[in-house]
């Protein structure tokens, strides 16, 4: 199938650049040879390995750019031996090695009406990919609607802000401990049932929490999506 077309590699890559999204969360840069970009489908992770061997996976969280960058979310585990990596020690320049791309996690072509995204957490990174490859190329899927549903504690979690002008795109934020202004309190399966969509006319693609994930399919489906409708990435973290 069209994975096929993209092969994982090792490559070495930089340190771009690191800033703080939230308090627990880092956006990282990784800068790839010019002669060796890292073609990959928006969806999918890459390994990254840092020193003594260390590697942990990561979504990229932006569509192929003409440069090559790759964007990261990072979430801070605590004791966590990357963790301490990309909050305390990493610096601008920094040499890495990078495998990828990995995972099986990017649109499918779909006859659905509606195209729903969840997101809990850094989930976020792959599901913002996709939707920049929508908002660059209109060819990848006719939807006539688009929801994100992106869940987090409190509204700090939710540290991007999206804005598609040229998508028919409705962004719904759902925290679980805070009421949000214009949005849903509670978890992201139960807002997406509570706005009523007709489910046999969706496709859903989920990213974030194994708990999430199993609730949301197990929920959606009982309301009426098509079991081959759903696609998912689970997060799981490790320290």
């Amino acid at each position: 199938g069209m994975l096929a077309d993209y092969p994982a590699k090792t490559i070495p890559c930089r340190l771009d650049s690191i800033s703080l999204s939230a308090e627990d969360v880092v956006e990282i840069q990784l800068r790839t040879p010019p002669s060796s970009p890292l073609k990959y489908l928006p969806g999918q992770y890459i390994d990254v390995i840092g020193k003594e061997g260390l590697r942990r996976s990561y979504s990229i969280a932006n569509a192929p750019r003409e440069d090559g960058k790759l964007t990261l979310h990072i979430r801070k585990v605590d004791a966590g031996a990357m963790s301490q990596y990309w909050f305390h020690e990493a610096k601008e320049n920094d040499l890495l090695r990078l495998e990828g791309p990995l995972g099986s996690f990017c649109l499918r072509e779909s006859v659905a009406s509606n195209l729903i995204l969840l997101a809990t957490g850094t989930g976020i990174a792959p599901i913002k990919a996709i939707l920049e490859s929508l908002s660059i190329s209109k060819a990848v899927n006719g939807y006539d609607k688009i929801f994100l549903y992106w869940g987090g504690r409190v509204v700090s979690d939710l540290y991007w802000h999206p804005r598609f002008h040229t998508l028919p795109f409705k962004f719904v934020p759902v925290l679980s401990r805070e009421i949000p202004n214009q949005g849903f309190k509670g978890y992201v399966q139960g807002a997406v049932l509570d706005d009523g969509h007709d489910l046999s006319d969706s496709v859903v693609y989920a990213c974030g929490s194994p708990a999430m994930i199993r609730t949301a399919q197990h929920d959606l489906i009982a309301a009426g999506l098509n079991k081959r409708n759903f696609y998912s990435d689970a997060f799981v973290s490790s320290s």
